[in-house]
């Protein structure tokens, strides 16, 4: 617990705050009749108080200033505490009703996203293409069915699949080597680049070849 000592002016600040469980006021003989209250505060109390009050305030004059303030506002502290609750209440139900706004709002709007209706022959070109050992991170299934239904119309579902079987093929068999190879990339810009086309190529690939003193895998 913490506390001050106050000198207050005039009887009746006394009687006024005898309710808060003030101690006997010890009257003393100053020209102005002030009497020494001491007013004990919790270490919570305390801390708020000490915060708002300013460095150019001694802190008995500031809580001096606090009481002869709030006496002079009509009310009496229980009538504070209800209004003090009431205000309480209401912002709690103000913010409640936002946020359940913002779950329907945000259930809403999961709802009116559609999940695709995917093919079967673009399920088995994407789970064909997710074996890569080395690959994009982050692969978008949904973005890639969009490109895929670009793609087919260019090229026959099963030779789009055949195609990122042997992607995969080759990724896997430089691994095995030890030797470097770029990982592929994300499903829907193999597909928006046409990266399936060189494994489409109507040639038996001859093996790795050196470039620059790199194995380059057709």
């Amino acid at each position: 617990m913490f506390g001050w000592i106050l000198a207050v002016t005039g009887d009746d600040l006394y009687h006024r705050l005898a309710p808060l469980d003030l101690m006997e006021p010890e009257v003393t003989s100053s020209p102005d009749a002030s009497m020494v209250i001491k007013l004990t505060l919790d270490a919570f109390t305390a801390e708020k108080l000490l915060v708002k009050k300013p460095r150019s305030l001694p802190t008995a004059t500031f809580c001096a200033f606090l009481i002869e303030q709030a006496l002079d506002t009509p009310g009496t502290l229980a009538e504070r505490a209800e209004a003090s609750v009431a205000s309480t209440l209401l912002l709690s139900s103000s913010l409640k009703d936002k946020s359940n706004k913002h779950i329907c709002k945000d259930l809403s709007s999961r709802k009116s996203r559609k999940r695709p209706d995917y093919s079967d022959e673009f399920l088995a070109f994407w789970n064909e293409y997710q074996k890569a050992p080395t690959k994009a991170i982050g692969q978008s299934k949904y973005k890639a069915f969009d490109q895929w239904r670009d793609a087919v119309k260019r090229e026959a579902p099963e030779r789009l699949v055949e195609a990122a079987r042997r992607a995969v093929e080759l990724v896997t068999q430089a691994k095995l080597q030890d030797e470097w190879c770029a990982p592929l990339p994300d499903a829907f810009r193999w597909l928006r680049d046409e990266h399936y086309a060189v494994h489409l190529e109507d040639h038996v690939p001859s093996g790795p070849r050196m470039i620059n003193g790199y194995k380059v895998y057709d």
